[in-house]
């Protein structure tokens, strides 16, 4: 929810906009009391010209529609249903914390904290992404045919979403993790629909190619929060971290390498030193993309590679990546 509470603090910081505020927020997930994006389609509106809002201000008191509330901004921003508690202490809320080593032994879903660095791409027959909902992260029925998706977008034509199978190993360990939509956008800095034209525009349209620029993905260290699914001998990513100092504090205070980890489940207790992050710290989440949760159920219809072929990109010949449009391009054959 933290874009959106950005985006609701400098609408009311804005001087311009006086009167009542009224938003209506979709598609949002509340669990404990507090508010989640969900499906990785959460919209805020504030006072738009829509019925549903225009209708609710009509209903006020005159004297309210008229008059902006009085709380300090500073008070807004301190509330935050958190703010007490830690960005590591939120990250680790009920999650086990273990070493990467321990995966294996897990025999039902659950919700994990580890810290592992990303090695290789396990390529499936799909190749690098699928066609999906242009407002939600939901797969589209058919990537040719304008369909109405369940979040209630009219979509005329499908587009691409991230989808990526990586190997992440700790030391001698290796798990296959999913990495969706929000989290490859947030480290590539460009969806996928705009790789995908770009790739269009220089004559290839294959899955299988994937553009050099996916090898930013690779060679990185960061604490995961995943959704374990052993059936499927894969971790499906709901957030992640990269920044060094938020890596460590996770890697030190949480995570043992025997077959306990400091904290059984991490409850969120009080801060008594609040955790400054870098400017810097890449932050993303998937954690309600309708693709994780599908993928929590074996399915006919659902994308699965538990027989991906591991690709040495080293081997491959890497070459400079650009901060535009995807270059050099690899073409991987999955096993059959």
């Amino acid at each position: 929810m933290g874009n959106l509470w950005i985006k609701f603090l400098a609408y009311y910081n804005d001087p311009k906009n006086n009167g009542a505020i009224v938003i209506l927020l979709t598609h949002a997930m509340v669990k404990d009391g507090q508010v989640s994006n969900a499906w990785s389609g959460s919209k805020l509106l504030i006072n738009e010209d829509i019925p549903e809002i225009q209708d609710f201000m009509s209903k006020l008191p005159t004297n309210e529609q008229k008059e902006k509330p009085t709380q300090s901004a500073k008070s807004l921003s301190n509330w935050s249903g958190g703010s007490q508690y830690s960005p590591v202490e939120r990250f680790v809320h009920n999650a086990k914390c273990m070493s990467l080593s321990q995966f294996c032994k897990i025999k039902h879903e659950i919700l994990c904290v580890t810290v592992a660095t990303t090695l290789k791409f396990a390529v499936s027959k799909y190749g690098w992404f699928y066609y999906g909902c242009t407002r939600c992260s939901s797969k589209a029925p058919n990537p040719k045919k304008a369909y109405e998706c369940s979040c209630g977008q009219k979509v005329e034509q499908p587009i691409p979403r991230y989808k990526i199978e990586i190997y992440v190993s700790n030391g001698e360990s290796k798990y296959r993790f999913v990495f969706w939509d929000s989290e490859c956008a947030a480290i590539l800095g460009m969806t996928a629909e705009f790789m995908h034209n770009s790739m269009v525009e220089n004559g290839e349209d294959d899955p299988m190619v994937y553009p050099d620029e996916l090898e930013m993905l690779l060679n990185k260290k960061m604490t995961f929060r995943v959704k374990v699914q052993p059936t499927f001998s894969q971790a499906s990513v709901w957030k992640l971290y990269d920044d060094e100092a938020f890596v460590k504090e996770i890697e030190n205070d949480y995570i043992l390498e025997d077959n306990q980890s400091k904290t059984e489940y991490a409850k969120l207790v009080p801060n008594k030193e609040n955790l400054e992050t870098s400017a810097q710290t890449l932050s993303a989440s998937g954690e309600n993309d309708p693709e994780s949760i599908i993928l929590m159920t074996p399915a006919k219809d659902v994308v699965i590679a538990d027989k991906g072929e591991e690709v040495d990109f080293e081997a491959s010949g890497a070459t400079q990546l650009s901060s535009t449009k995807p270059s050099k391009k690899v073409k991987i054959e999955p096993s059959s």
